[in-house]
């Protein structure tokens, strides 16, 4: 009795296991998804390296130091690469406003250096060193161009929501959330344009000094803290 009940439940638990792209059963999640993570960062640094249309399956394969085989069984396609790994990473910068956003009823100014911060700082991860090489191709389908900008637009009205409380509240200047927002995103992404690796300026100095300027560049002056 005892040993059919285990055969059952061990069914049930490979059952329960998610299915890959192949449709087989993923017997260790965590490794899956750690080898996935690999296969992105591999993915966009070939892409950084060569361009989207320029660069395919066996340089990414070479890239990952894997067989191009073994990478299938992840993904179908080149262009699902590229589209999960600019997926993936407005969903890290989503979650992080998630947990920001709250801040911004009683504390605007902080709510908006903290959301300033994380987007400088990214550029500075694994994930996003390479995202200023990775401009949307014109080749991607139309449903992932959508998929992009439906979770980019997210991010940018959760952005700015804070900017339209501060201005609500007296603490930023009187403007347009959206185009305040626009003009403070950019300023931030672009800090991976000019940032070098080993240059004098360190990573939490340029996310302190940027933010600084840039929320400074909305606070209304004389406005009171909030706290």
């Amino acid at each position: 009795m005892a040993s059919d009940k285990s055969k059952i439940d061990r069914a049930a638990a490979a059952k329960a296991r998610p299915l890959g792209v192949r449709g087989y059963r993923v017997r260790d999640v965590a490794r899956a998804a750690e080898r996935r993570r690999e296969i992105l960062l591999g993915a966009a640094r070939a892409f950084a390296y060569g361009g989207y249309d320029a660069t395919n399956m066996d340089q990414i394969a070479h890239e990952c130091g894997l067989a191009k085989g073994h990478i299938y069984h992840y993904f179908r396609s080149k262009e699902e690469i590229f589209t999960e790994i600019r997926i993936e990473l407005v969903k890290r910068l989503i979650e992080r406003m998630a947990a920001i956003a709250p801040l911004a009823a009683k504390d605007p100014e902080l709510a908006l250096r903290k959301a300033t911060a994380v987007a400088i700082a990214r550029i500075f991860e694994d994930e996003g060193r390479y995202e200023r090489a990775l401009p949307d191709p014109v080749s991607l389908s139309p449903e992932n161009q959508k998929r992009i900008r439906t979770l980019g637009r997210r991010y940018e009205q959760m952005f700015a929501n804070i900017v339209r409380r501060g201005i609500d509240q007296g603490v930023f200047v009187a403007g347009n959330p959206k185009l305040m927002t626009f003009v403070i995103l950019r300023a931030a992404f672009t800090v991976a344009n000019w940032y070098r690796e080993g240059g004098k300026w360190k990573p939490q100095w340029i996310v302190e000094q940027v933010t600084d300027q840039l929320v400074r560049s909305v606070r209304e002056p004389g406005a009171r803290d909030i706290t």
